[in-house]
């Protein structure tokens, strides 16, 4: 009879492990599904404003870069410099002979 109650002891606690088992196991793939649905969540909304980035900074870009007063004032392709500045021209120091020798 101490064999039987022993044994009926033994497989009441190995179900009992194996229930305790299974909810740690749920418990860790719901946290995980939490993380992991968090970061979608993140990353979604990080799309979405790298897009509407994009799409504003390209329109920026179109409009300042069609926008130019000074070009269509002359109305040629280079842009307008004033007169008074004359070009520099950079001349090279006179070069002396090494006499330390």
């Amino acid at each position: 009879m101490t064999r039987l109650l022993l044994a009926l002891a033994g497989v009441i606690l190995l179900a009992v492990t194996a229930l305790a088992l299974v909810w740690l196991i749920g418990q860790v793939l719901v946290g995980l599904g939490a993380v992991l649905v968090g970061a979608v969540g993140v990353l979604g909304r990080l799309l979405w404003f790298l897009l509407v980035t994009g799409l504003l900074a390209g329109l920026v870009y179109f409009v300042t870069s069609a926008w130019r007063p000074a070009l269509r004032a002359r109305g040629g392709s280079e842009p307008a410099r004033p007169a008074s500045v004359a070009p520099v021209r950079l001349e090279k120091p006179p070069v002396t002979p090494d006499t330390s020798a």
